[in-house]
């Protein structure tokens, strides 16, 4: 049982720390980055999404979290003892997972399609090979307003989930 636990951990804080990471960084640096290149963005963003296949790493890094914790969070709380729930660590590692599910969530049900109607728009633009019409202009800014909002909670939950997993196991009320 122990090289299953360990596995589990292994796979947990790897890739919840590509995940988190990945989020983080993309908010604070690549996002942002991309933003000051003006017309340059979108062959960044291309290369991004489309070379180097960013959402395929979160959706990868992000799943694998959620299913090792998952296992963890069964075995560590002995089949969702009552007693363990309502303790420090319980509490602690329940709110830390529920904060990294919504984040999931919001990056799956948010950020996804919208990323997605922004990629599809960019292409019919290049594909014009013509600047975009003021409503594709009106459009393309609108999505990145939505998802720059939806990467904020993401972010932030991402963060708090983080914290708490690093902490919970020593939370003694």
């Amino acid at each position: 049982m122990s090289i299953v636990l360990i596995l589990l951990r292994l796979i947990h804080i790897v890739a919840g720390a590509f995940w988190v990471g990945a989020g983080v960084a993309y908010f604070l640096y690549f996002e942002p980055s991309a933003k000051g290149l003006g017309p340059a963005r979108s062959k960044f963003m291309q290369e991004l999404i489309g070379k180097y296949r960013y959402p395929i790493f979160m959706n990868i890094s992000s799943l694998l979290t959620i299913l090792a914790g998952l296992g963890l969070y069964w075995f560590s709380s002995g089949g969702l003892s009552a007693a363990w729930l309502t303790s420090g660590p319980g509490l602690g590692f329940t709110l830390g997972a529920l904060a990294g599910l919504i984040a999931f969530g919001i990056g799956f049900i948010g950020i996804r399609p919208r990323a997605q109607r922004m990629g599809a728009l960019g292409a019919a633009i290049a594909a014009a090979g013509a600047p975009p019409t003021a409503e594709q202009g009106a459009e393309l800014g609108r999505l990145d307003a939505e998802i720059h909002a939806f990467e904020r909670w993401d972010v932030l939950l991402l963060v708090i989930s983080l914290a708490l997993m690093a902490v919970s196991r020593y939370l003694t009320f």
